[in-house]
């Protein structure tokens, strides 16, 4: 099974197509090779549409597995795990799309991993058959476990809870020890001999129940659903109280990736106390898309800014004649 260790920073120098794309090739080796295929974002550099695996000849079955991560200079923006076949009279096949990827926008990124290819036979040695492989079962296994995992909380699983969480009317069985393998925050709480510890309940009150809820769903299951800039800035918020660093990174992504000049200042105020990356670029993008001052000074969302958070407003008005001066 060929392997190819993959230690890429991809250049976008062919030309565009009509949709205003560009490519960067890997060659790995005479037959295969490794496509980005992404698009010009004015002032912000690319943001990446699909990768790729792409073969010469279009005979024969294989499988393509392996891990790839992506950088942006010491940030990591995207990691994953993948198991995809090609069929015959197939050219290449897509690894992640921009469904699935998160917000990526920047000059200089770098990838590294390892793409393992595969021809398949009718019967591997292991017993695996045609067009499987020991990732594919593997992120199989990982759905599944995901899914049982959420039926816990639900009623019929709640009979092995140890700990009710409370917020507002809501009274939702959950366990301790699932809560503290996920959560730093309460480990510390059901480790020590704390009111929750004693009593077996949990109360929260700065939380709507409606993203306790989605908190819970990603501790047990490690998936969100149905995010808006409203629910991910509260998601994120819980993210924080409770040390879900994974969690805090899916919030930040979809922020930046739902970002405008409408929502910009409420999710620069979010990553301000939460995420310093997420603020970061919520100036960036305020800089790169604010024409002018005086438009983002009539907003309400301005004034409540410069009244509550004046530090922040000065922040951005720093920025702002940076920018222009360095343009």
């Amino acid at each position: 099974m060929p392997q190819f260790p993959i230690n890429w920073a991809p250049e976008f120098d062919f030309a565009s197509d009509e949709e205003n794309r560009k490519i960067s090739k890997l060659k790995l080796n005479d037959e295969w090779a490794i496509v980005i295929v992404a698009t010009v974002v004015q002032y912000c550099g690319y943001a990446i549409n699909s990768i790729e695996i792409h073969r010469i000849h279009t005979a024969g079955e294989f499988s393509i597995s392996g891990d790839l991560t992506i950088k942006l200079n010491d940030m990591e923006l995207w990691k994953q795990m993948f198991s995809r076949f090609i069929k015959t009279g197939s050219s290449f096949t897509e690894i992640v799309s921009t469904k699935e990827f998160n917000n990526c926008t920047g000059y200089t990124y770098w990838m590294h991993g390892h793409v393992n290819i595969t021809e398949n036979s009718k019967k591997y040695p292991t017993g695996l058959t045609n067009g499987e492989s020991k990732e594919k079962i593997q992120l199989q296994s990982l759905e599944e476990l995901s899914n049982d995992f959420k039926r816990l909380l639900e009623p019929k699983g709640s009979s092995f809870a140890d700990v009710i969480v409370k917020c507002g009317g809501a009274s939702i069985p959950a366990h301790k020890n699932i809560l503290s393998a996920r959560s730093p925050v309460f480990a510390a709480m059901f480790a020590h001999p704390m009111k929750e510890s004693r009593e077996n309940e949990v109360d929260i009150t700065d939380i709507d129940v409606s993203i306790l809820r989605a908190l819970l769903t990603y501790i047990y299951t490690g998936k969100t659903s149905d995010l808006t800039v409203s629910s991910a800035a509260d998601l994120l918020f819980a993210a924080d109280k409770y040390q879900l660093q994974d969690l805090k990174r899916v919030c930040s992504y979809f922020l930046k990736d739902t970002m405008s000049l409408q929502n910009a200042l409420k999710i620069l105020v979010s990553g301000d106390i939460h995420a310093e990356d997420l603020k970061c670029f919520a100036l960036e993008y305020i800089c790169n898309n604010c024409a002018e001052f005086s438009v983002l000074e009539k907003t309400e969302e301005w004034k409540t800014l410069q009244k509550e958070r004046p530090a922040l407003a000065m922040d951005v008005l720093i920025s702002l004649v940076k920018s222009k001066e360095e343009k």
